[in-house]
């Protein structure tokens, strides 16, 4: 290999951060490229990519101490490179310090070989004077505290204290830095999760079912990528998160019913529909991406389901006529701001700005109205984000409400854990009160 891990996972963050790109398809393919699924030194990378990702706030508020100069415009990869050092000095106890320092001045010196020096003076009086630095104090800033400790924006923290309020927030900051379950779905239109939670035991698999969903697992101590293994392959399985598979007893179709499933993307909650009608009824798909339109189809594919139509369309411009007024359930799974999903994609923290909240919301808004003209009479409309910023939700139902007198908020049915629903019957889950990503849902019914 002609780079080494460490290098490696300074690329993929250059990349992430450059081209506004995720994570998880990238660390992906240098695995699959680099041959690294499954080894020590995949593991080693996706820790080092995810570890930076999550703590980088932590980190680059200690760097800038130790800088002298302007931080904010040091060369992104020269920031990578002390940011994947400094997160195994600080976070991680798997190499000597001398030879974190020593790597990471290896790889400045194929990058950039000016700053070497820099990179190695910066980290040597980290390991000097690291443990004298200070972050700003809880009981006087905590907003500034619990942004720099705790790595998240100050604008979100600062909206989250508003929301939850201070301990609350501290809490939902910390759970989001913490390594998030690899939560699976059953799909029993093959199997039921009896039969599977028996043949992944034998297996060897560390599994706990979920608590909320009656369809998921949690795993543990996974040697290889689930998406190598037979149960995978076989479409015994599909990895959601608990708090999306829920969103699906929201919609809570039977059989032989139709539902229209908007934003659609890679099909998570579309096949999860599919097998709760028992592969009775119609579906049909809808989402403005063609590839993840392409997605979808492949996973219908593998998980052995027939009753998922597909078709290219842009909601937030108009609905087909040929859409109109046909559906008991229509689903309307938002784009978002993702601050839900935090834990799990750690660089949307660092991506999204406080104006993108006005771009979401009007796309939001005209989506919902669009979806509702094709809800039949006595249908129900499902509103749903992974976001946990009321913009994105109650207010966008409230607004709904007040202009569509047809529609009224509904009741969910006894599938959704009274815990999970608040005084207005919204759906909320939360990672530090549920070990979940942060969804929103609501029911809403025509007359």
């Amino acid at each position: 290999m002609d780079k080494s891990v460490r290098h490696l996972a300074v690329d993929i963050l250059t990349l992430i951060q450059k081209r506004q790109k995720f994570a998880a398809p990238l660390i992906d393919n240098c695995l699959d490229a680099y041959k690294l699924s499954g080894t020590a030194d995949g593991r080693l990378l996706t820790h080092l990519v995810y570890g930076e990702l999550r703590f980088q706030g932590h980190l680059d508020w200690i760097i800038a101490k130790l800088y002298q100069g302007d931080f904010s415009i040091l060369n992104e990869k020269i920031k990578n490179i002390l940011r994947i050092a400094l997160y195994q000095l600080k976070f991680s106890e798997r190499l000597p310090e001398f030879a974190v320092v020593d790597e990471a001045v290896k790889i400045a010196k194929k990058i950039r070989p000016a700053k070497s020096a820099l990179v190695n003076a910066l980290l040597r009086n980290y390991l000097r004077y690291g443990k004298k630095i200070s972050f700003p104090s809880f009981e006087k800033n905590p907003a500034e505290h619990i942004a720099a400790f705790h790595s998240h924006p100050l604008w979100l923290v600062k909206k989250w204290i508003n929301i939850f309020g201070i301990q609350e927030t501290l809490a939902l900051c910390a759970a989001n830095n913490e390594i998030p379950p690899l939560t699976i779905r059953v799909n029993t239109l093959k199997t039921t999760r009896e039969e599977l939670k028996e043949k992944l035991v034998s297996s060897g698999l560390d599994i706990n079912e979920t608590t909320f969903s009656p369809d998921g697992f949690t795993l543990s101590h996974v040697d290889q990528p689930i998406q190598k293994t037979s149960f995978f392959h076989k479409g015994l399985i599909r990895i959601q998160d608990e708090g999306s598979q829920c969103i699906s007893y929201l919609v809570s179709p039977k059989e032989n019913e139709t539902v229209l499933d908007i934003c659609a993307g890679t099909g998570g909650k579309t096949t999860h529909l599919a097998a709760i009608l028992k592969n009775k009824g119609q579906i049909i798909a809808t989402d403005r991406d063609s590839k993840k339109i392409s997605e979808l189809k492949k996973e219908t594919g593998r998980m052995g389901i027939t009753i998922i139509a597909t078709q290219t369309a842009d909601l937030s411009i108009s609905l087909p006529d040929s859409l109109k007024e046909r559906f008991d359930h229509v689903l309307v799974d938002a784009p978002c701001s993702g601050t839900g999903t935090l834990r799990r994609n750690p660089e949307i923290k660092w991506r999204i700005r406080p104006e993108d909240l006005h771009n979401y919301t009007a796309v939001q808004k005209l989506i919902l109205g669009n979806a509702a003209l094709a809800v039949k009479k006595g249908g129900h409309l499902i509103y749903s984000t992974c976001s946990l910023l009321p913009e994105e939700n109650e207010c966008i139902i409230d607004d709904f409400i007040k202009s569509n007198k047809r529609f009224s908020l509904c009741k969910p049915t006894s599938l959704i854990k009274p815990q999970l629903l608040d005084k207005h019957n919204f759906y909320h889950t939360y990672p530090q009160a549920n070990n979940m990503d942060g969804f929103f849902g609501v029911i809403l019914k025509s007359q």
